[in-house]
């Protein structure tokens, strides 16, 4: 599922999103019963740092008060935004970025995803303790729940079986605290 814009839409919408981005599932109760409904999907949001888009574009100026930023920012509540395994900032693109040259090709990245897969299905790879206390040490001074830690932990050890790891390094997990919610929106 694609939600862009994220941030215009109504916030009980986006708050109803919370139990089923987490638990994979829509529980509805009614006076005659109970009905699960299976909602294991993935979810990509789009969404700018404020209203008129320019926020954070170096070729851009932002014409919005603190104030209209803020009201703006609200309707993304911290709790939706810390059941994103991934957070990232998009600058937008410049000419040379878009006639630059081709990228890996998609079946090569395929066969490295299914790799991937197969290894964190069998045999996930491991944290070292320096991972190990990195972790910790991110815990103790950034903005992450319990919820957050699990969710950093699971997407280095993604990275590492990516890159046909059997260990997370510190490196992984580095990265993947860099997925986390950017400051603009924890404020």
């Amino acid at each position: 599922m694609l939600l862009d814009e994220l941030a215009e839409f109504q916030r009980p919408a986006l708050e109803a999103l919370r139990q089923p981005l987490e638990d994979g599932y829509v529980s509805v109760v009614r006076v005659a019963g109970r009905a699960i409904f299976p909602a294991r999907f993935q979810l990509v949001a789009a969404m700018n740092l404020c209203p008129c888009g320019a926020r954070g574009d170096g070729a851009a100026q932002c014409a919005c008060t603190p104030e209209r930023v803020q009201r703006y920012r609200e309707k993304v509540s911290r709790a939706l935004l810390d059941r994103f395994d991934l957070l990232l900032t998009v600058p937008r693109p410049r000419a040379g970025d878009l006639s630059g040259a081709a990228g890996e090709p998609s079946s090569a990245v395929r066969e490295r995803v299914l790799a991937a897969r197969r290894q964190l299905r069998t045999e996930p790879p491991i944290r070292t303790q320096a991972a190990d206390e990195l972790l910790t040490r991110a815990v103790e001074r950034l903005p992450l729940s319990g919820r957050g830690r699990a969710r950093v932990a699971r997407v280095a050890e993604t990275i590492a079986a990516l890159a046909g790891r059997e260990l997370v390094e510190p490196e992984h997990l580095a990265e993947a605290l860099s997925y986390r919610p950017p400051a603009e929106l924890t404020e």
